[in-house]
């Protein structure tokens, strides 16, 4: 479960290199239809990327709130499955 959000956030983490060239190109149709001027660029790009990184660490949030009860129950149920594997084979050898 753990190897399954690693890997969500490494794939944020790239993400983040898209949506950069993504927001440039959004500023440069912009600036070309005249809504934007050259010298907000950088506070454009800045402000734009930490909207989207706060947008992301929402949905991050939300995806281990989600997974964790799941995660716990697993494991609860892991322990019973070594437990009853355990108890089988104690029984097994005293068939045996």
């Amino acid at each position: 479960m753990r190897k399954i959000i690693e890997d969500i956030i490494h794939a944020g983490l790239g993400l983040t290199q898209v949506t950069k060239e993504h927001v440039e190109k959004i500023f440069n149709e912009l600036k070309k239809k005249g809504e934007v001027l050259e010298k907000d660029r950088e506070l454009f790009i800045k402000k734009t990327l930490d909207k989207l990184e706060k947008a992301g660490k929402g949905v991050t949030e939300k995806i281990k709130e989600t997974i964790s009860p799941a995660s716990k129950q697993i494991e609860e149920l892991n322990k019973k499955i070594d437990t009853l594997v355990k108890e089988i084979q104690e029984l097994k050898k005293k068939k045996d």
